[in-house]
């Protein structure tokens, strides 16, 4: 058990790397050449860190993987169509990925609505799951080895666990699974 941990990179056999989310994007990616696997949580804030870049070059750099024989799955999270945020969170996506040529496509504005105090503020909606993609692809991931569930955690509530959905205090965990035999 790793606390603070959110990305486990192994090549050695038998080896389950487990990740728990609730809304968070999973990345289960692997190197069938080389035989290296990895499991990466990305939520908001290690979206912004780029954690998926850190481990994709970490397998870069310490397995010699070529991106292009890597694999990568993205498990059920929440989407865009859930993934509310204010203002300033919405700042830090705008800052950090400006520069991706697709900004329209990852922040969307959502009108004005009612913050937990009752104030009217400005809310968007942001496409993490795109972000990770568009970084994948950067570190040399080929198109057709990203593949995404297209489960938004939100619209499937009823299947598994959301942290939006049941609440910040008794919210339920979904595990993520990887392991070469």
């Amino acid at each position: 058990n790793f606390k603070n941990t959110d990305a486990l990179i192994t090549n050695n056999k038998n080896i389950i790397l487990a990740t728990t989310n609730a809304d968070c994007v999973i990345l289960l990616i692997y190197d069938p050449i080389k035989n290296v696997i990895a499991n990466v949580h990305s939520g908001w804030k290690g979206t912004v860190q780029r954690i998926a870049e850190v481990a994709i070059n970490k397998m870069i750099e310490q397995y010699n993987c070529n991106p292009k024989d890597i694999i990568c799955c993205i498990c059920p999270s929440i989407r865009k169509c859930h993934f509310e945020v204010e203002t300033p969170v919405k700042e830090i996506f705008e800052v950090n990925f400006k520069n991706t040529g697709k900004i329209k496509e990852i922040i969307e504005y959502n009108g004005k609505k009612a913050n937990n105090t009752g104030k009217l503020v400005d809310k968007w909606l942001i496409d993490t799951v795109l972000i990770n993609k568009i970084m994948l692809k950067n570190c040399g991931l080929l198109e057709e080895n990203i593949i995404d569930s297209g489960i938004c955690s939100v619209c499937n509530s009823n299947k598994i666990h959301s942290c939006r959905v049941e609440g910040k205090e008794n919210y339920g965990l979904n595990s993520a699974i990887i392991e070469m035999v």
